[in-house]
């Protein structure tokens, strides 16, 4: 196989290998990568990696001058999410597994998306079992959430298993329910029903 038809099949295994991990990130509930500049730099960072890593193998010279040039380089977008980082990281290693062996490519990518799969797929099993979700939702979740904070006279069966609550206080007296999500239309559907069926309720949104 000549050099080009090898770096040609290379680059698309690293594209193929990165629509399926945003698939699986998706699947997960990950819906951050839906972006269309984290889906774009998921495409291209390993490919990046993969052409940096086959230029400067075997020249310790250019090696160096790489080293030099790169350390200009600032990444100024914070990073929201330990999951978001190592989603990057991820790619990083990816270009640089497909520029040694894609043997190590495909294992790389095949157990990465078989543990975001089988962890999602945990927690819908366990929602099912339970009526309740194993993870929560965290205000560090690499999404900039909407939130939505409901107070009742009464205790509310059906607000209690939306997949969106991240904290709930029923008392005799009261009882204040709070969610958050993405999106917020998700959370308006949530209000409005709500308002309909309680005209006193308390609702207090937040859209980002």
């Amino acid at each position: 196989m000549s050099a080009a038809l090898y770096n040609f099949s290379v680059i698309v295994a690293l594209l193929f290998s990165s629509i399926c991990l945003r698939q699986a990130v998706i699947f997960a509930g990950q819906h951050w990568i839906r972006n269309a500049s984290h889906s774009i730099t998921l495409l291209i960072l390993p490919i990046i990696t993969y052409v940096i890593t086959s230029v400067i193998s075997g020249n310790i010279a250019l090696s160096l001058g790489m080293v030099g040039a790169l350390s200009i380089v600032r990444f100024r977008n914070p990073v929201k999410s330990p999951f978001e980082l190592v989603v990057y990281f991820l790619m990083i290693t990816a270009g640089i597994s497909a520029g040694v062996n894609l043997e190590w490519l495909l294992l790389l990518m095949v157990t990465t998306i078989a543990i975001i799969v089988g962890v999602e797929a945990f927690n819908r099993l366990y929602f099912r079992l339970t009526q309740e979700h194993f993870f929560r939702a965290s205000f560090s979740e690499g999404n900039s959430l909407s939130t939505l904070e409901i107070k009742l006279s009464n205790a509310n069966a059906s607000l209690r298993q939306s997949q969106y609550l991240i904290q709930f206080i029923e008392g005799p007296e009261s009882s204040c329910y709070r969610f958050a999500a993405v999106s917020g239309n998700e959370l308006s559907a949530i209000a409005d029903a709500v308002r309909e069926d309680d005209r006193n309720a308390e609702i207090q949104f937040a859209s980002t």
